[in-house]
């Protein structure tokens, strides 16, 4: 399932969707984030981080997802105060809806997983009660960067190690970043990120296929949809056999290739491009 590939930070599922979804939706979805135009080549290699951005361009992106979609442009510079301690300048950054106040809420769900049983469990055993959501990220077969992008009730956190001579660094995101912005969490005072999900999502039951099931099922996840009951009746029928023994349409490995794709598009994959839009 997608949630497992991002949880565990595994490469092919994330082509296999960023493909699917097309390089100019995934282009513009990086662009309503806050991401430089300029800086974005859409390639394939753009779906496994070959983007040439620096943190604060990275922390814009994340604070988006962190703020319910809502993007604030950043700043380095906060304020300029005279000796006389009088305010020269100062940034009032106006927020903006950038993206659905639903994707964000799933993405950072599915971050939280990457802290609580993903590449990021270390720091999330460390801070069990804090529901941290983070994100490690390790670049050019590890010889010049990793990134962890850690979010806490109140504050975006981006770190990034590595050599500017473009030497081998030997570390993960796990073992470099991440093992800073837990040094970082020990000075500061963290609050716990506990989300409210806003409308049209339903925690649903789904099977070991990744099916939606109406009644149990193999664990929960939340789901973005006004109409659950529907959706669970209609992936139990798409899985119901016929009960006819000669009925080759029962059989997974006889359906043609037109016959899976309408289930595909019908089905997960379906509502992620409604979610992030396709082309």
């Amino acid at each position: 399932m997608l949630v497992d590939a991002l949880t565990r930070s595994m490469n092919v599922p994330t082509v296999n969707l960023g493909m699917a979804l097309g390089l100019p939706a995934v282009t513009d979805t990086w662009i309503k984030l806050g991401v430089p135009k300029d800086q974005l080549n859409p390639v394939p290699a753009m779906l496994l981080g070959a983007l040439n951005l620096t943190p604060i361009e990275v922390a814009q992106a994340f604070q988006t997802i962190a703020s319910g979609g809502n993007r604030a442009p950043l700043s380095a510079l906060r304020s300029v105060i005279a000796e006389d301690g009088k305010v020269l300048y100062q940034s009032f950054p106006q927020a903006e809806r950038a993206v659905p106040a639903q994707a964000a809420y799933l993405t950072l769900w599915t971050m939280q997983q990457v802290v609580q049983r993903g590449t990021g469990r270390q720091l999330g055993a460390k801070y069990p009660n804090l529901h941290l959501a983070g994100k490690t990220g390790t670049t050019n077969n590890n010889v010049d960067n990793t990134w962890f992008a850690g979010i806490d009730g109140s504050t975006v956190t981006i770190t990034w190690v590595g050599r500017d001579n473009n030497q081998p660094t030997k570390l993960y995101g796990a073992s470099g970043a991440m093992s800073i912005y837990q040094r970082y969490l020990a000075n500061q005072t963290p609050t716990p990120l506990n989300l409210v999900p806003p409308e049209d999502i339903a925690d649903m039951g789904v099977d070991y296929d990744g099916n939606f099931v109406c009644s149990g099922g193999m664990r929960v996840l939340p789901v973005w949809t006004s109409d659950p009951q529907s959706l669970c009746q209609q992936s139990e029928m798409q899985q119901q056999p016929s009960g006819n023994p000669f009925d080759q349409s029962s059989q997974p490995q006889q359906q043609q290739p037109a016959q899976q794709e309408q289930k595909d598009s019908d089905g997960v994959a379906g509502w992620i491009k409604e979610m992030f839009g396709s082309n």
